[in-house]
């Protein structure tokens, strides 16, 4: 299983002034692999500093890892769009020929905006998005627990395509984080709130009023109702690892990195969730178990190919 960072205790980046920094040294992890002492010397800063860099890349989600020789690098698959990318070194490269060789040439400008685009700067609205919506999800978090109503500021709903405030309790966490089941105290209703539709949250001094009338639908990894009981294991490969953390959270305390592939053991409340992970992934996995798991995907695939 992949171990937190042992690092020096964690202080504030200010994005506006490390923002460039910061996607340098994503696309040098992406590159290759490099030792926390390799990355002080490549960016000509403390090794403290980049501990901080590497701990905010993994809090928004960034996956990073060791290999035997202690060395960091990003995770990234064969048909990451990010290997198409520039790096930034690349980046004013290129922009410098452009500018010194095309002249007036009509396609000069256009060149340089295509290349602003393709260059690892494309990170920067996914860096935002998922730090942003860390920050909600602690918040809820520390709303649920405390039992305190907050408002969802500025909330847009989808079904009648309203942006208002929201005062609401908080109950529980949707799937995968991506959403918070709340009664909105404006007509008591349990509801759920998709998290990137919210403008801001503030919180309140309130406690809870109506904890008698909250609903809770607990849900297992992939997303389906029920009690988890039922024990799925599952040996991965870079691509389906990949997914399956990127897709499903959740899933995350349950695997195992082993010498050469990814091992998932992990609680599910029944076969269709995870059966249609594993049905859509099959080309790079294998299915360890159970043998009743084994059954139901067998007769999943017997079922399509009599319907061809």
């Amino acid at each position: 299983m992949k171990k937190k960072t042992s690092s020096p205790k964690k202080d504030s980046i200010i994005p506006q002034a490390k923002l460039l920094r910061l996607f340098q040294i994503i696309a040098v992890l992406k590159s290759g692999h490099w030792t926390i002492k390799q990355l002080a010397e490549r960016f000509d800063t403390s090794e403290r500093t980049i501990y901080r860099y590497i701990n905010l890349l993994e809090e928004v989600e960034f996956l990073i890892e060791k290999d035997f020789d202690n060395r960091y690098f990003i995770v990234t698959s064969d048909d990451d769009p990010s290997q198409s990318q520039f790096s930034v070194e690349e980046t004013k490269l290129i922009k410098k020929l452009i500018q010194s060789g095309a002249g007036d040439n009509p396609l000069k400008n256009l060149l340089l905006k295509k290349l602003a685009l393709n260059s690892e700067m494309d990170s920067m609205p996914r860096l935002f998005v998922k730090a942003r919506i860390g920050k909600f999800v602690e918040v809820l978090a520390e709303a649920i627990k405390d039992k305190k109503q907050v408002i969802l500021k500025n909330y847009h709903s989808a079904h009648s395509n309203e942006i208002r405030d929201r005062l609401v309790e908080p109950i529980h966490f949707g799937d995968n984080y991506q959403s918070v089941v709340a009664l909105d105290t404006n007509d008591k209703a349990s509801k759920q709130f998709k998290l990137d539709r919210i403008g801001e949250i503030a919180e309140t001094k309130n406690g809870f009023q109506y904890e008698a009338q909250h609903q809770k639908n607990q849900s297992d990894i992939f997303g389906f109702n029920g009690d988890a009981n039922i024990w799925i294991s599952l040996s991965l490969g870079m691509r389906a690892y990949l997914l399956l953390r990127e897709e499903y959270p959740l899933s995350v305390p349950f695997i195992e990195k082993r010498e050469k592939d990814y091992y998932f053991h992990g609680p599910v409340a029944g076969f269709e969730g995870v059966g249609r992970f594993v049905l859509g992934m099959m080309d790079d996995l294998t299915v360890q178990g159970p043998d009743t798991f084994k059954q139901y995907l067998q007769k999943a695939i017997t079922k399509f190919l009599k319907s061809l």
